[in-house]
């Protein structure tokens, strides 16, 4: 196992939430799955995931039981949450530099050099805010 993913809420989504898969987020998870490569997210990263789709299922996109199907097949995903002190300094520290409004993105990245992981998002909003787009960023679809 050489290659590690962070992948971003929206890749995770795309991949746990059947009408919005992406075939690029189906191999990555897959990848990891088989354990051909390893996952890494911050250590909030199922409440956020769970959030999302708590807000599907108030937006009548998911039903309860579709959802919680969802939250289940993404618990158990391989991840190795991280949760390190070197990964909150950092997160400030990025959102700072890139003007980020929250630390979710920013944690994500954090993670993401920290891990030596390659970070996949969807996310065109936090893309256009990465200037210059580190090296280890890379948007789905690629």
């Amino acid at each position: 196992m050489n290659r590690v993913f962070c992948l971003d809420t929206s890749v995770l989504v795309s991949y746990l939430v059947p009408d919005e898969h992406e075939p690029q987020a189906d191999t990555l998870v897959l990848e990891a799955v088989s354990g051909a490569a390893r996952l890494v997210a911050p250590a909030f990263a199922w409440a956020e995931i769970g959030s999302v789709l708590r807000k599907k299922i108030r937006m009548d996109l998911l039903t309860a039981e579709q959802a919680q199907g969802c939250y289940e097949d993404f618990c158990n995903l391989p991840i190795d949450y991280i949760n390190e002190e070197s990964v909150r300094m950092r997160s400030w520290e990025l959102a700072l530099q890139y003007q980020l409004p929250t630390l979710y993105d920013a944690a994500f990245l954090a993670v993401a050099e920290s891990e030596s992981a390659q970070f996949w998002t969807i996310d065109r909003v936090l893309l256009n805010q990465l200037s210059p787009r580190p090296a280890y960023v890379h948007e789905l679809g690629e």
